[in-house]
C-alpha cells in the first residue's frame, strides 16, 4: 500500500489499537466509534437497521448537529439519502441511531436527519467540507472483498483531494484513516500538525478516537 505507507511515514500511526469488542463483528465497532458504547440497546454483530436493531444512544452525529455544525456520512455506491444501496449498512452507523432529544424546546429524533446527513459519496465536496464527515467505501474499496492495491487507490483518490483543499491547507482539517478491526491495521491521523512516526501511547482505541474528535470540535465528551 504505497500511498498509505507514504502518509504513515509523514504522519501519525499507531502501534496498537483496541476495537470496541474483539468478539463481535463490524457494526459493534462502528457504533462504539461513534457513541463510545459497546452494544447499546442490544445492537450486536451485524444486524441490519430495524425496530430490533437500533439504538437511542447519544452519538457524534447528534453532538455536531446540536452544536450548529453539519454532520455527514458519505456512502460510496449509494445514489439517494439515508441509503446503504451498493454498500453495507453495518459500516454506516448513522443508519442505526433513533434517539430522541430536545433542542430549543423542540423534540427531535436522530433518524429524522438521516436523509439529509447520510448522502452519496459523489456529493463530497472538498471545497465545502462539513464539520464532521465519515466516508464509507464499498466492500471492495475498503478491502473486505478486494486487495490492498484497490484500497490504496481509493484512499489516494479521495484523501489527495482533501489534502489539496484550502481547508486542509489552513490547518482546519484532519483526515483519520480507520479500520473497524484492532490490529495489525494502518490506523493513522493525517493533519498538518500530526507528529510523524509511530504513536505507542497505551489506550488508543475507537473510544479514544471519539474523544479526540470531540476535543478537536470543541464538543462535550460523550
Amino acid at each position: 500500500m504505497p500511498y498509505l505507507h507514504s502518509l504513515a511515514l509523514k504522519c501519525t500511526t499507531f502501534s496498537d489499537w483496541t476495537e470496541t469488542n474483539t468478539s463481535e463483528n463490524s457494526l459493534t465497532q462502528y457504533i462504539g466509534l461513534t457513541s463510545g458504547l459497546n452494544d447499546p440497546d442490544g445492537i450486536a454483530n451485524d444486524c441490519s437497521p430495524s425496530t430490533t436493531c437500533r439504538t437511542t444512544a447519544d452519538n457524534i452525529f447528534r453532538q455536531v448537529r446540536i452544536s450548529g455544525g453539519t454532520a455527514r456520512s458519505y456512502v460510496e455506491g449509494a445514489t439517494t439519502g439515508c441509503s446503504a444501496s451498493g454498500n453495507a449498512p453495518r459500516h454506516i452507523p448513522a443508519l442505526y441511531y433513533f434517539g430522541t432529544y430536545t433542542q430549543d424546546g423542540t423534540a427531535h429524533n436522530d433518524h429524522d436527519f438521516c436523509a439529509a446527513e447520510v448522502r452519496p459519496l459523489t456529493e463530497l465536496d472538498v471545497n465545502n467540507l462539513p464539520t464532521y464527515a465519515m466516508v464509507t467505501p464499498t466492500l471492495c474499496n475498503d478491502g473486505h472483498d478486494c486487495g490492498n492495491a484497490t484500497v490504496d487507490s481509493f484512499a489516494k483518490l479521495w484523501v489527495d483531494k482533501i489534502l489539496a483543499s484550502a481547508s486542509y491547507a489552513s490547518g482546519d482539517t484532519a483526515v483519520v484513516v480507520l479500520y473497524d478491526e484492532d490490529h495489525p491495521v494502518p490506523n493513522l491521523i493525517v493533519a498538518p500538525n500530526a507528529a510523524a512516526g509511530v504513536n505507542d501511547t497505551p489506550g488508543m482505541s475507537h473510544a479514544a478516537m471519539l474523544q479526540i474528535w470531540d476535543l478537536m470540535l470543541g464538543l462535550p465528551l460523550i
